[in-house]
């Protein structure tokens, strides 16, 4: 058996973060849920492909949403009934009273503790959430995309990516990649490695599908002949640098109301407990 040939003081500093990382992510006491989720009709509605986005209840996640000005502090992708995952240590199944039902439909993602693992979309059943749908992907494309989640299955979570996003949200003056490109890798920059919303971000982008991608600069604009109408070039921003976020504001992901689809009628005026306050 080879060495480990890890310094002293680097796994000592790795058993510390891992010790405050677990702190971090216990659940906090003050956390509300807005609106009550319509399983019923999520699991109409949802389909392989689309983004869950998962406002989380530990400090961790507050910690997530400060520094990317967001409500949504983890992704991951919903990939459905697959067979292939039948049996794999990596498909956690934790809640109690799941039924035969809630097992048939899993997500992908990256966790701080678990690294990637599947589990079942039941397991945001209490949290405040969104779905976000990929615009006119084709299906050849979006089965790739699924495919590429799934195979990272097993990989660790990249904690370095984790510090580099925190970092890069710094102010100018003490942020230490301000010179850095929109193509720049952030974190261990190695396959094995991935967070929850970079791993779906590679995935897309490897089918050239954009999150949110960004202008070249002016000068290089006025050098390229183009037919896009709006005169411009894209250039994909690196997968390590899109957070959560990204998908709700990406103009390519349509947001799925899926608690008021039901059955076409929408009656307001009989949620409420009480009348509505009028107006003064």
């Amino acid at each position: 058996m080879a060495a480990n040939t890890e310094k002293p003081l680097n796994r000592l500093l790795k058993k510390i973060g891992r010790y405050f990382l677990k702190r971090l992510e216990r659940p906090i006491s003050t956390y509300e849920q807005r609106i009550i989720n319509n399983m019923d009709n999520l699991y109409r509605e949802i389909r392989p492909g689309d983004v869950l986005l998962v406002e989380g209840n530990s400090q961790v996640s507050r910690i997530i949403q400060l520094l990317t000005k967001s409500s949504w502090s983890h992704s991951a992708l919903y990939v459905g009934d697959r067979p292939e995952m039948a049996g794999s240590p990596h498909v956690v199944v934790e809640q109690e009273n799941l039924t035969e039902r809630d097992i048939k439909h899993m997500l992908v993602e990256a966790d701080g503790g678990n690294g990637v693992i599947a589990v079942p979309l039941a397991k945001y059943r209490d949290f405040n959430i969104r779905i976000c749908r990929p615009f006119g992907i084709t299906l050849h494309d979006l089965s790739r995309v699924i495919d590429d989640a799934i195979a990272n299955l097993g990989k660790h979570y990249d904690h370095e990516n984790l510090l580099d996003l925190a970092l890069l949200a710094m102010p100018p003056l003490l942020n230490p990649f301000r010179k850095r490109t929109i193509q720049a890798c952030l974190g261990g920059c190695t396959e094995y490695k991935v967070i929850c919303s970079g791993m779906i971000a590679s995935a897309f982008q490897k089918v050239g599908y954009p999150i949110v991608p960004a202008l070249l600069p002016n000068a290089a604009i006025n050098k390229r002949q183009t037919s896009d109408p709006c005169g411009s070039k894209l250039r994909m921003r690196h997968f390590s640098q899109i957070v959560p976020r990204d998908f709700d504001i990406s103009p390519n992901f349509e947001v799925v109301k899926y608690n008021i689809i039901c059955s076409g009628q929408f009656d307001y005026k009989t949620l409420w407990a009480e009348k509505p306050l009028q107006a003064l």
